[in-house]
């Protein structure tokens, strides 16, 4: 396990007593937040549904995967066989697919349900966004609905549902859509929030929702592991200019007097112009420090009816100057300049704008969010906050694969 892990949870305890042996149902098992959830949960007995989308065999083989990439020991995967099961469903069908019976049977088998899942393409179809992450999380709440054992939800959403609230601070309650949003997924995700909130409303039932920003990780991801947001960005960037680099001169080499590693001139750069704000930030949380905050949310969460609402983010925000500075660090003779007008863009920079939303969407942000929950367990020492963003983590997160070169 990552040393950052370990201290962590050395420092915090582990927040894990009433999991213990417990049964959770759980979506998106495979993916880069949830392998981190069940990295610190497999060891502790938890038993796992895992509702899949591929078939069962290849999914744990997935699973296996995503863990040894998140830096659980050999051990911990050697749980999966017998304590995950894995259960091919599709989320955007009615009952998930599954036939009445298995689908109250797995209702009543289990202590939790997790809801990670989503489809996270944040200028994807509208139609599409809607099935997976709107229909979706519906019939999750039907699973957790359709037993007699009333098990509390967990429901992973994103701080992005603030939309187009610029400026201010986001409060952790529901929201309204007053301020519109930036892209069609953050739409979507809070179509599926006020959708849980009605559950356990109408329901009389315990939801929890966790409210993740950006989350990354210093480590390198495995081959066909699941990648966090901006290393994903890292990669796309670099193929983006593979061909138009390859028009540009190659830079003179320095002297033989002088080898050392200079910076290229503007010449010998590729200027990518990205429209936003000089002061603005970009919310982003250690992924380790993100899983152990949802994990200790959730063993102290209330069993009463109601929807908590908790915003999963770092009490300082990153300006997005130091993440382009970092961006231009990973992809040799690239120079991104931010700006609040951009005329006549070029083709690549078009291309950025809608394959690379993620370096462009979120570029004039100036809010910052309420993180009580948060908080709350670091003046209690039972959570410590998580280290700063610095250009050393960044450069780590953020350097791309060295296949995408």
């Amino acid at each position: 396990m990552p040393e950052t892990v370990q201290s962590t949870e050395r420092a915090a305890g582990l927040p894990y007593e009433r999991s213990a042996g417990s049964t959770l149902a759980l979506t998106g098992a495979t993916g880069f937040l949830a392998s981190h959830l069940l990295l610190r949960l497999l060891p502790h007995d938890v038993r796992v549904v895992a509702l899949v989308r591929k078939p069962p065999q290849r999914a744990l083989s997935s699973l296996a995967c995503a863990l040894r990439s998140a830096g659980a020991p050999e051990e911990t995967v050697q749980r999966i066989p017998h304590q995950v099961r894995a259960v091919q469903v599709g989320l955007d069908r009615p009952q998930l697919g599954l036939s009445e019976a298995e689908f109250r049977t797995i209702s009543d088998s289990v202590d939790a349900v997790w809801h990670c899942a989503a489809l996270t393409k944040l200028h994807g179809a509208a139609e599409e966004l809607h099935r997976t992450n709107v229909e979706g999380t519906r019939h999750i709440l039907a699973l957790a609905t359709a037993g007699g054992r009333k098990p509390p939800l967990f429901h992973v959403s994103t701080a992005f549902v603030a939309g187009a609230q610029l400026e201010g601070v986001v409060p952790e309650r529901q929201l309204d859509s007053a301020h519109g949003f930036l892209t069609p997924y953050e739409e979507s995700k809070h179509r599926a929030e006020n959708l849980v909130h009605r559950w356990a409303r109408d329901n009389g039932r315990s939801a929890t929702i966790f409210r993740p920003s950006v989350l990354l990780s210093e480590r390198s991801a495995l081959p066909r592991a699941p990648q966090h947001t901006y290393a994903v960005l890292a990669a796309k960037l670099a193929l983006f200019l593979r061909h138009s680099l390859r028009d540009l001169p190659s830079p003179a080499p320095p002297p033989s007097s002088d080898r050392t590693s200079q910076p290229a001139s503007f010449a010998d750069q590729l200027v990518v112009r990205l429209v936003g704000a000089p002061d603005s930030g970009i919310n982003l949380l250690q992924v380790e420090d993100a899983a152990l905050a949802m994990l200790r949310l959730a063993e102290n969460a209330p069993r009463g009816p109601g929807a908590r609402v908790h915003h999963i983010v770092h009490p300082v925000e990153t300006p997005v100057e130091q993440v382009n500075d970092a961006l231009q660090r990973s992809t040799p003779r690239l120079r991104l300049e931010l700006v609040t007008n951009r005329p006549d863009p070029t083709g690549l920079e078009r291309a950025i704008d809608r394959f690379g939303a993620e370096a462009t969407a979120y570029l004039g942000l100036r809010r910052r969010y309420e993180r009580s929950s948060l908080r709350d367990l670091e003046c209690r020492h039972l959570l410590n906050p998580p280290a700063p963003i610095d250009s050393s983590y960044l450069d780590a997160a953020l350097s791309p694969p060295p296949s995408a070169h």
